[in-house]
């Protein structure tokens, strides 16, 4: 995870869409050039053996590569809404123009190569790369939910129908090769996500059943995890979801999440952020109440030191950037007052200009 002392406060902020391309033959980037570093799961079964489900035919202590920002880089927020905007130091934002003005997105996320995945409100779902033409990834009304990395390849993970989740592989290294498509984790009848967030070869879901449901982590092969993550509260309001929103740090070595209470009426009373490693005693380092009674946290991000919200208040929606070190200094993200905002997400490695 990132150093939580010596993280810059600053942010900025980028929103991009791209127009859809005919898929040709995958080539990977530079920026996925081997080197070596240990796979969070494999981080996760040394440190935590006797938590973990084994994975069989997998074989631990082998380094793979994991792209990585340069030192210093402070993430950049990808902003997804009706309108585009770019923010200097995080304190000003401008609409792009162009063919970019008028196109809407739900999700945009990078994918830790220097491009971009993003889905169109109520369209396909693009993949933007840094180098060569944008690609179709999908038009059969999946959701985009976020992108991971592992064996070599970023894969966006979607949600095909409701609690079947498929990976996308973004970049393979097989001649002519096209984007790889599997099944990773079906839900068992009567639960639904709420939130998904995934980081290098870990996923993070909130699960929503007939009671309040549970925060789950899975692996890269779709194996339910049994990290120390956090107990599922009293639940108070059958039906509603317990845990809010979800986001794990850069490294996976953390995550954020959000606990809701709710009022008789079934309303959003409360929500508090809650911050912890996932390795080393599952400590919590953060935790506080954010946002007022009946708003709603609608979208969450993590980079390792700074959060990254969307706030939904009598229909006004907001983004608000929370750093997690002592002083909890908190900065408004200023969106224009006729923006609509539909998610957040840090860019783990820098993404390209968008033109």
């Amino acid at each position: 995870m990132l150093n939580r002392s010596a993280m810059r406060w600053s942010a900025a902020l980028v929103v991009a869409g791209v127009a859809v391309a005919s898929c040709g033959e995958l080539t990977t980037p530079e920026a996925y050039a081997p080197s070596t570093s240990s796979t969070v799961i494999e981080g996760v079964e040394q440190e935590t053996a006797s938590q973990v489900q084994e994975r069989p035919g997998v074989v631990t202590g082998v380094d793979e590569f994991v792209p990585t920002a340069q030192p210093g880089y402070v993430p950049t927020l990808l902003v997804s809404g009706s309108q585009f905007v770019f923010a200097v130091d995080g304190l000003e934002s401008t609409p792009l123009t162009g063919s970019l003005a008028d196109l809407q997105t739900t999700r945009a996320v990078d994918d830790l190569g220097g491009g971009i995945v993003i889905q169109e409100l109520g369209g396909p779902i693009v993949y933007h790369q840094a180098q060569g033409q944008p690609e179709l990834l999908d038009d059969s009304g999946a959701e985009l939910l976020d992108v991971g990395f592992w064996d070599g390849s970023p894969r966006a993970f979607v949600e095909l129908r409701p609690g079947l989740i498929e990976w996308i592989q973004l970049v393979s290294e097989r001649p002519g090769a096209g984007h790889e498509r599997q099944l990773h984790v079906a839900l068992a009848e009567g639960e639904e996500i709420v939130a998904f967030s995934a980081s290098r070869d870990l996923q993070a879901v909130i699960v929503q059943d007939e009671q309040c449901g549970e925060l789950r982590f899975y692996g890269s092969d779709g194996q339910l995890l049994n990290l120390r993550g956090p107990d599922v509260p009293a639940c108070t309001f059958p039906g509603r979801p317990a845990f809010g929103s979800v986001a794990l740090s850069p490294d996976g070595g953390a995550v954020a999440y959000t606990i809701i209470s709710y009022r008789g009426d079934g309303t959003e009373a409360a929500t508090e952020l809650v911050a912890r490693e996932l390795l080393g005693g599952s400590e919590v380092f953060f935790s506080r109440r954010i946002g007022e009674d009946l708003d709603a946290i609608t979208s969450l991000t993590f980079d390792g030191e700074r959060v990254a919200y969307v706030k939904s208040s009598d229909g006004t929606d907001s983004v608000t950037v929370l750093d997690l070190t002592l002083d909890s200094a908190e900065l408004a993200v200023d969106l224009l007052a006729s923006a609509n905002v539909y998610s957040v997400s840090f860019a783990r490695i820098p993404v390209a200009p968008v033109s």
